[in-house]
């Protein structure tokens, strides 16, 4: 028996490294992994643990640990990682062998974790876009957390962030839903392709090849799912933002849901698939840059793109599974990627309406930055590339020390208590460092520091009011569009009254 547990262990270490590409026997339990997490605390195994656990072949074990379902993803682990370990990666394959294999935390954690991500990818197969409302009820009914979220959710249905007819009419599936089943189908099949292998080397910062847009340029565009439903007010001032500055932005054809990070965590090839359809549709319209407005979006689009650059067994896939053929061409960039590629001198040009004494604490969190040698965007210790535009603004920045500390990600259903203890710390640093409002540049931070923050400031009752505002709204704003004209009064906390009136 214990000959046949040590072969499986064996087994399914090899899987992992397939996946991840992790040479296990090179770490040497430093520990920065566990250092640097923001769930660590919450965890039976730890990062250093779980990867001690798999260089020993103790996979089975490390299946069972509730720390998988309380990752939340954030590549702090694998950024830091002296050795160039794929940390992150580790636990997001343990947890798709667990699911499939059933071996399984009994913690309440799990259970809601997974609850989310089924929720998710269902209903991704189902309209290939992620339909919020119908992805929040069928949580609910497998979690019965009926009125968790109750008095947001009047709220978004007031605002019209949720349409419940949407799901009913279905004008907004994706219409090609015979490649996402194609897709899903083969995201089940064993594949023969594998990560590069990692080794050991000085990880070291190197910002990617200058981008320029020129004035009046046309652009490709991604807005992904949550902008058009719960996240509307960061699509209207994106748009108004780039009309303001005299962009055309061009929305790739049936763009579909990049998986997020409920594919991630479950699903390594799904994870690559999905994005890979949207890569093939903006090859396939001639798109050189594509704005993907959603840090996650983004970050799930360039980790696709490089790995259908350096896999050829993924390209035949996505074409087995679509009928194209995704070349690369199309570049996905960010809000700020796309600021900094119009240049500041360009932007003052346009500014009507400075946004003096407005002290911003900008929040990059993880996906913007991380990892680092895919992304290429700033520095992943201390960026300052969101500081320069807004201090183009006219607008004062604080320096402070959370700005890239994770808010709990896309467990904002899932682990609502968590999320709420990783905002207090960044909400409490930014203000101690000056701030009065955050800038912000995905929907998931801006969910979480927004719609979490009165539950927060309930629980510790040390933290003021903090408005959380899209870079784009301030752009937008300082541009001269009116604050209400871009959708600022659709915050969860007040933040008209702070940029009216300038």
């Amino acid at each position: 028996m214990q000959e046949k547990q040590r072969l499986e262990g064996e087994r399914l270490k090899q899987e992992i490294t397939e996946v991840t590409g992790n040479a296990f026997n090179s770490c040497y339990q430093c520990g920065k992994c566990t250092a640097g997490c923001p769930a660590g605390n919450l965890m039976d195994n730890p990062p250093t643990r779980i990867m001690r656990l798999v260089q020993a072949g103790m996979v089975e074990e490390a299946l069972r640990s509730d720390a998988l379902w309380y990752c939340v993803g954030c590549m702090t682990c694998t950024s830091r990682c002296p050795q160039n370990m794929d940390i992150a990666g580790t636990m997001d394959a343990l947890r798709s062998i667990a699911l499939r294999t059933g071996t399984v935390s009994d913690d309440k954690a799990k259970k809601l974790v997974t609850a989310f991500h089924v929720s998710f990818l269902n209903n991704i197969k189902k309209h290939g876009r992620l339909q919020e409302l119908s992805l929040v009820q069928s949580y609910k009914l497998r979690t019965r957390s009926f009125l968790q979220d109750a008095g947001a959710g009047i709220t978004m249905l007031r605002e019209g962030k949720i349409n419940p007819l949407h799901a009913l009419t279905g004008k907004e599936d994706v219409k090609g839903k015979d490649q996402i089943a194609a897709i899903f189908a083969a995201a089940q099949k064993p594949g023969s392709h594998h990560t590069a292998t990692r080794k050991p080397k000085k990880n070291t910062f190197t910002p990617g090849a200058p981008i320029s847009i020129a004035p009046g340029s046309t652009i490709g565009y991604y807005p992904g799912c949550s902008l058009s439903g719960t996240a509307k007010e960061y699509d209207i001032s994106v748009r108004k933002m780039c009309s303001l500055l005299g962009l055309t932005l061009k929305e790739i054809p049936d763009w579909n849901c990049c998986g997020a990070t409920s594919a991630h965590a479950t699903n390594h090839k799904l994870s690559l698939l999905l994005p890979a359809r949207n890569q093939a549709l903006a090859d396939r319209e001639g798109m050189d840059l594509v704005l993907a407005p959603c840090a996650a979006c983004q970050n799930r689009q360039v980790m696709a793109r490089r790995a259908l650059m350096e896999d050829p067994e993924l390209r035949r896939e996505l074409k087995a599974a679509t009928g194209m053929e995704a070349t690369g061409n199309a570049q996905f960039i960010g809000v700020t990627q796309l600021l900094e590629a119009l240049g500041s001198e360009e932007i003052a040009k346009h500014v009507k309406k400075p946004l003096v004494s407005l002290s911003l604490a900008c929040y990059y969190g993880c996906l913007l930055v991380r990892p680092f040698d895919a992304m290429q965007f700033d520095d992943p210790e201390n960026p300052m590339k969101m500081e320069a535009v807004l201090q183009t603004l006219g607008a004062s920045t604080v320096d402070w020390a959370f700005k890239i500390e994770c808010c709990g990600a896309g467990l904002t259903l899932a682990q609502q208590g968590m999320v709420e203890d990783l905002t207090y710390n960044i909400a409490r640093n930014a203000q101690a460092n000056g701030a009065e409002a955050f800038a912000v540049a995905c929907p998931l931070c801006h969910a979480n520091l927004d719609m979490r923050q009165e539950g927060m400031r309930k629980r510790y009752g040390d933290i003021k009011p903090m408005p959380v505002y899209y870079i784009s709204e301030l752009v937008a704003i300082a541009c001269g569009a009116d604050p209400v004209e871009v959708a600022v009064g659709k915050h969860f906390v007040p933040a008209l009254d702070m940029v009216s009136h300038r």
